[in-house]
């Protein structure tokens, strides 16, 4: 994957969205979620860009690229492929090395963040179900927040890590502050509480006491008490996520200060803690809060279904995830499958 580096304003006619996958092996999962994602997304979609990491599972017994094979030859979708020099992992990038293009595209879905020609590109994780199209959602989504508001999400998707936060508590909130739990639907009404000259010491007050209370809580990274909010597991989750980059390629890495949304973060006191990390995107949506921007929640539980975490299991739990992700393929895409045993491609069970 090629190309000058594009920003705003894009070209007339380009596609509504694009989409995103990193993966680090699930070819059967893998081939789940792009496909169901086809099938719903119509002509919305745009290119479909496959950032593959450079190892793959022990565990695999079919070849990862046969899909991108299949989507662009008998599809006829678009397909980009890319598979970078770095592998970075779940670490936290290292700045001093960002302005280095081979090692800055080992970030999650860098290169298409980069390279897209759309306006819109959709983040999406490898290992989901899509049973309605999440795309028109999310974009309806954003076009609905841009009439109401008056400006576009720079996102849309599902906000937060409320479970791991510690005001998503409903006890601690109302021991603390007299307060209701902080939810994804109204997050933003904790920004007085938290972004005033007294946010710092009631943010590190609520961690202190959540920990106090054996919750679990990453450490307190002196970053919070210069930006309390957004609060510190405040992200739009991309496992399925929408991202203008129109509003933000601007402002992150190479062309901003921002790190990357498909980026995770130091967080804590190495020495004392070890390589602890905020999740994927949290640096970015902090910082483009902090430029004035705005993201929109919208549940997609009503359009996917997201497994999460069976790359990182044992073998009996990931062997098991991919078989339920090839009887699904057998039952909803049967051609796909008659396709791969015509190429001599399809593994025995």
């Amino acid at each position: 994957m090629s190309g000058p580096l594009r920003s705003a304003p894009f070209p007339a006619g380009t596609p509504k969205a694009d989409a995103a996958l990193n993966i680090f092996a699930k070819p059967w999962q893998t081939a789940l979620s792009v496909l169901s994602l086809i099938r719903y997304a119509g002509t919305r979609l745009g290119v479909i860009h496959l950032q593959y990491e450079p190892f793959g599972s022990r565990y695999d017994r079919l070849d990862p690229m046969l899909l991108s094979r299949y989507v662009s030859e008998e599809l006829g979708r678009p397909c980009a492929l890319f598979q970078p020099d770095h592998w970075l992992d779940l670490k936290a990038p290292d700045p001093a090395r960002l302005n280095d293009r081979a090692y800055r595209l080992g970030i999650r879905y860098q290169a298409a963040f980069e390279n897209s020609g759309a306006r819109h590109l959709l983040l999406l994780h490898n290992d989901v179900f899509i049973f309605r199209d999440v795309l028109g959602a999310l974009l309806d989504a954003a076009q609905r927040e841009e009439r109401e508001q008056g400006r576009a999400p720079f996102a849309a998707g599902r906000i937060g890590q409320c479970w791991n936060c510690p005001a998503g508590n409903a006890a601690l909130m109302r021991d603390l502050f007299d307060l209701p739990a902080c939810a994804p639907e109204h997050f933003e009404e904790y920004r007085p509480l938290f972004a005033g000259p007294s946010g710092p010491a009631r943010l590190q007050e609520l961690y202190g006491e959540a920990r106090k209370r054996g919750m679990f809580t990453r450490p307190y990274d002196a970053s919070f008490s210069v930006c309390s909010w957004p609060l510190p597991e405040c992200r739009v989750n991309e496992w399925a996520c929408l991202i203008d980059l129109a509003q933000t390629r601007p402002l992150t890495v190479p062309l901003g200060g921002a790190l990357p949304p498909g980026a995770f973060s130091p967080c804590g006191d190495r020495a004392r803690e070890g390589e602890v990390t905020l999740d994927t995107g949290v640096a970015w949506f902090r910082s483009m809060y902090a430029h004035g921007l705005r993201a929109a929640h919208l549940p997609v539980e009503s359009c996917m279904k997201h497994w999460g975490g069976t790359g990182r299991n044992t073998e009996r739990a990931y062997r098991l995830a991919e078989d339920n992700a090839r009887m699904l393929l057998e039952r909803h895409f049967p051609a796909f499958i008659r396709w791969l045993a015509g190429q001599g491609g399809l593994p025995p069970r």
